[in-house]
């Protein structure tokens, strides 16, 4: 995944005749869906225009950060300087500047720069290069690395031919410039590979000299629309110097000149091939929306007069927007069964799972609601946290992001434990940016955390969506008198359990799936009464229900026993059958198909464990 999140202010966005654009929590595919003159187009040229100066834009925030770091060093080494007052003042404003900058800045998931290639397959034409004079092909064949996005299809096959011929010639003969032949050699290889990638098929070269695939030439090896659509594609790339899995594809309409099922096996030849890449799909087409929705439920967008809004669990609005009135829609419905038979199917596959890593993203009310119970602990001090399953580092970044002009080293002393390897790298990443890594903040198991940091070391260690994740049969060891939690955290330090009270994705993160516990079983576990008052306080962020933390003193962590764990999963099989029954009562809606998902799910994982361990 690449871009997290688009944003572009309301008088940025007027400027190309779109309203605000606000595009939080984006996935490997993003799905706009609207009328013709809806925006779409514009949307994807903004973004385009965006990812295009994005390296200029990272230079500008790295010089101002220099010069901030610049200006605090003068203020701290000459505090009686007659421009001191200047110097704090420049400060003030710098970091406003920063602030403003990393607002606009596309936030990406690693720390390098990508590119954006806009592609709109517009025909299926095939020019035969072995019609064309030596001077046509290489003329079309530069052509390509200017083309426009819907002007591929009269160049693709030359632009191959020519780059195979250019390849041979330095590979069979000698020539004098060492340099420009192996930089040639290596495109021409790059342009085989992602050749290769997309079709699955090598590029080879016949014996009278032309570029083959599938044993003949490719103008004559009855190529299909798919298939050239995948050429096509591999050659936009390759002229534009991208790469696949660091590249944002805007595609506009691929429906267009394709079968459904043609445009649905390109994209899975594209997420095959680039499977770190992000597939951003202007369509009208139903079908393609049902197969991205189908692996990606929250990737669904709509567009009406120049605005942009998540289709969320209202995948009907996107229906709507495509056909028209309510009699055409109720027929729809009743032929797909959308919308809330397909919420509760997709949630119960998702089930069958395992959970996946959540990347950091900016403005997420989670970080806000773990920022504001870290500053009511804080007290002014610096705080010690334990990010407890830290993943990829988004609890870190997104602490972050809240004050991005301020010194996140002078708030929190940071340290992460998790043992996924392959998260650790860009967890690091993410503490290098804010902590100096010659000391230890990274641990992947309990003895290597004990090796560097000492006993009662930490005054907060949080579980964000990390609870559900581990089977209820280890809760007694992870908050033991013995365990890593209770041996790191201060006396008077405090665990704070955060979970989202209903998960928009299923998943199966142990043998019994998960098991979200609210404020009351979160209560029996711990054997809490009102005499805990002052060790144990809920969080209701926004007072919706939905997001929940809770925070536990250290005295309070060793009383699970086997009898407060049964009986905190019975309340919560009690509560998801009411929760289940009260859904049933409720209108037809994805939303409440969603809902009766996430409860069922709960009862059964529930009645599962309850029946294991009676």
């Amino acid at each position: 995944m690449l871009i997290r999140r688009f944003s572009i202010p309301a008088n940025e966005a007027a400027e190309t005749g779109l309203k605000s654009i606000d595009m939080p929590r984006l996935g490997h595919f993003v799905a706009l869906a609207g009328k013709n003159g809806a925006g779409k187009t514009r949307l994807l040229g903004a973004l385009e225009s965006r990812v295009t100066t994005r390296f200029t834009e990272l230079e500008n925030i790295h010089n101002i950060r220099n010069h901030v770091s610049q200006l605090d060093g003068m203020i701290k080494s000459h505090p009686q300087h007659q421009a001191l007052q200047s110097w704090i003042n420049d400060k003030e404003i710098s970091n406003r500047k920063l602030s403003v900058c990393l607002e606009q800045l596309i936030p990406f998931d690693e720390n390098k720069n990508f590119n954006a290639l806009r592609f709109v397959p517009k025909g299926l034409i095939v020019v035969d290069p072995a019609s064309m004079t030596p001077a046509k092909l290489k003329m079309q064949s530069e052509s390509a690395s200017t083309a426009s996005p819907e002007n591929y299809q009269g160049v693709f096959l030359a632009y191959i031919q020519q780059r195979q011929n250019k390849w041979w010639n330095i590979t069979h003969h000698e020539s004098r410039n060492k340099n420009t032949n192996s930089d040639e050699i290596k495109s021409y290889n790059n342009l085989k590979n992602i050749i290769e990638s997309l079709l699955g098929a090598q590029l080879y070269r016949t014996d009278e000299g032309d570029a083959e695939i599938f044993g003949k030439p490719i103008a004559q090896a009855n190529l299909s629309d798919g298939q050239k659509i995948c050429l096509q594609l591999a050659v936009a790339l390759h002229a534009k110097e991208g790469k696949l899995d660091s590249t944002v594809f805007l595609l506009d309409e691929l429906e267009n000149h394709l079968h459904p099922s043609v445009a649905i096996e390109l994209l899975k030849r594209l997420r095959t091939a680039a499977p770190n890449a992000q597939f951003w799909i202007a369509t009208h087409s139903i079908t393609l929306l049902a197969y991205i929705h189908s692996i990606e439920p929250m990737a669904l967008w709509y567009m009406k007069d120049g605005a942009v809004t998540h289709a969320g669990r209202h995948p009907e609005r996107v229906l709507e927007s495509l056909l028209g009135d309510e009699e055409r829609l109720s027929q729809l419905h009743a032929f797909t069964g959308l919308p809330a038979i397909l919420a509760t199917t997709n949630y119960a596959a998702e089930c069958l799972l395992p959970p996946i890593t959540l990347p950091a993203e900016t403005r997420d009310p989670q970080i806000s609601q773990i920022a504001k119970i870290l500053e009511e602990l804080s007290s002014g001090k610096i705080l010690s946290i334990l990010d407890y399953g830290a993943g990829k580092g988004r609890l870190l970044d997104g602490l972050a992001s809240i004050n991005p002009g301020t010194n996140l080293s002078e708030r929190i002393s940071y340290f992460a434990l998790d043992d996924s390897a392959k998260d650790k790298p860009e967890c690091l990443a993410i503490i290098s940016e804010h902590f100096d890594i010659s000391e230890s903040r990274h641990f992947s198991t309990e003895s290597e955390f004990f090796t560097n940091q000492d006993n009662n070391s930490i005054d907060v260690v949080i579980m964000c969506n990390v609870l559900h994740e581990i089977p209820p049969s280890d809760w007694l060891e992870l908050f033991s008198e013995e365990s890593l939690i209770w041996r790191a955290l201060h006396e008077d330090g405090y665990l704070l359990l955060v979970e989202d009270q209903r998960i928009p994705v299923g998943e199966k993160a142990h043998k019994h799936g998960f098991l979200v516990l609210d404020t009351p079983q979160v209560k029996t576990l711990f054997c809490i009464t009102a005499a805990d008052k002052g060790q144990f306080t809920p969080h209701d962020y926004n007072g919706e229900g939905r997001l929940k933390a809770h925070l536990i003193g250290k005295s309070l962590l060793g009383r699970i026993t086997e009898d407060t764990r049964k009986n905190a999963i019975s309340e919560l099989r009690t509560a998801a059958l009411k929760q289940v029954s009260a859904v049933r009562k409720k209108d037809y809606s994805y939303a409440n198909g969603q809902a009766h998902g996430f409860w069922t799910q709960q009862f059964a994982n529930a009645c599962i464990f309850l029946k294991e361990y009676n």
